[in-house]
């Protein structure tokens, strides 16, 4: 195995994601019927609706990159080594959004999401490495991902 890559949602959360969707149609809408200005429309929406979080894990390298992908595509970050020393273990996340509707109520959006993370020596956590989609498997998945990597898991 060589390489995992994993995605985290959005980086704006739903409602960003969404409202970013609609200004790339408009750009994309403005840009076809011939306004230059609907290219900068189109990228601000293609940059809010399209970036996301991600996680690549390199195994024959023993290395970890956190970042995003700008636009959906250009992958940022930088490469970390493993080391003997850090460890990886389980968390859970919950994320919550909140945006008002024009009646000034307030929508509040809720993702929970079950993570595995990986941790340095004191235990602080650096980064998320893998989005579990069912929780009871995170024992397999932390011990598969705790011996392909050749580090410890949380206690």
């Amino acid at each position: 195995m060589k390489n995992i890559t994993n995605s985290f949602g959005k980086t704006f959360g739903p409602v960003g994601s969404f409202a970013g969707i609609v200004l790339f149609t408009l750009g994309l809408v403005f840009f076809l019927l011939g306004y230059l200005g609907g290219i900068v429309i189109l990228l601000i929406g293609a940059f809010i609706g399209f970036t996301k979080p991600y996680t690549t894990i390199d195994f024959e390298q023993n290395r970890v990159r956190y970042g995003d992908m700008l636009f959906g595509f250009a992958k940022t970050g930088k490469w970390q080594e493993i080391q003997s020393d850090m460890q990886i273990g389980f968390w859970h996340s919950n994320k919550v959004y909140r945006t008002y509707s024009r009646s000034n109520r307030a929508l509040d959006i809720t993702q929970k999401q079950d993570l595995i993370c990986l941790y340095d020596k004191r235990g602080k956590k650096l980064m998320n490495l893998i989005r579990l989609k069912d929780a009871n498997r995170k024992d397999a998945e932390l011990d598969s991902l705790s011996r392909q990597m050749g580090i410890d898991r949380m206690a």
